[in-house]
């Protein structure tokens, strides 16, 4: 149910965002961000008294120099005030901050969730090598696997069958085995079919297109038969890392330093408190 809401999204938000998909990738995530910053921008002019923050923010100007004046001349009893009164004034401003967030979290919703399926990895391109991965429970390791393609998608060479090995985690510790076949392809949307032990498991790729397929299938998560494409990763400027142990891609780490800054400009730039 929630696969096909978010396929539903996708699609909706393609014809809407879909042009982005011919520019560079880096682009593609500028654009997004400053979009991201847009919305959360301009939700404020519907959502705010401009007028009042306008004044907020001209008093907490004028106390942060009291409050210096206080600290210079050592006036404890004007620096308490002046604190005091600060935070009033805080308080009143952070009053109407839940409202402009509110506004703009169905805008944000969509774009992020098309930002996920658009923006994370560059797409194959024609006869791109790209790797097609079988995850499997322990139990299959040392036994054979078959990976079935239409004759449009081609090896390298080392045949169709693969033998599941172990696949050791970082700390050295096997949960799951593998098997790893390198493909390429024409243009077009083709169908992988990975078959062991009377099973078969489908995984659509796309190859010469503007668009991926999905990266990972998760076909049973609970005995642990998942499907990959390992494809290249989208990197801002090509040197924006992610950041794994918080499971954020490269390209939502580039986005995050982008849109928030952004939103701090288009506030200076448009004047919007």
């Amino acid at each position: 149910m929630l696969e096909r809401i978010n396929d539903g999204i996708v699609g909706l938000m393609d014809h809407v965002l879909g042009w982005m998909l011919i520019l560079p990738a880096d682009l593609q995530i500028l654009i997004v961000a400053v979009g991201t910053g847009a919305i959360l921008t301009f939700a404020r002019l519907f959502t705010t008294d401009q007028d009042l923050l306008r004044r907020v923010a001209a008093d907490k100007k004028r106390l942060k120099e009291l409050l210096r004046e206080a600290k210079a001349r050592s006036d404890k009893e004007a620096k308490r005030r002046h604190q005091q009164t600060m935070a009033q004034v805080a308080m009143k401003s952070m009053r109407g901050e839940g409202k402009p967030l509110l506004l703009a979290l169905l805008p944000i919703l969509l774009l992020a969730t098309w930002a996920f399926r658009r923006l994370e990895f560059h797409p194959p391109a024609e006869d791109e090598v790209v790797g097609f991965v079988l995850y499997t429970p322990l139990s299959v390791v040392g036994q054979p696997v078959h990976l079935v393609v239409p004759e449009e998608v081609r090896g390298d060479g080392g045949g169709w069958v693969r033998v599941v090995e172990p696949d050791p985690a970082p700390d050295g510790t096997v949960i799951n085995g593998i098997a790893v076949w390198p493909i390429r392809a024409v243009e077009g949307e083709h169908r992988l079919v990975a078959r062991t032990r009377g099973d078969s498991f489908e995984h659509p790729y796309e190859a010469g297109r503007r668009t991926y397929g999905p990266p990972l299938i998760f076909h049973d998560l609970e005995l642990g038969w998942v499907t990959e494409l390992r494809m290249r990763p989208v990197r801002f400027l090509r040197i924006v890392p992610g950041i794994p142990f918080l499971f954020m891609p490269p390209w939502m780490v580039a986005y995050l330093l982008l849109a928030i800054p952004s939103v701090l400009l288009i506030r200076k730039v448009f004047r919007i408190h």
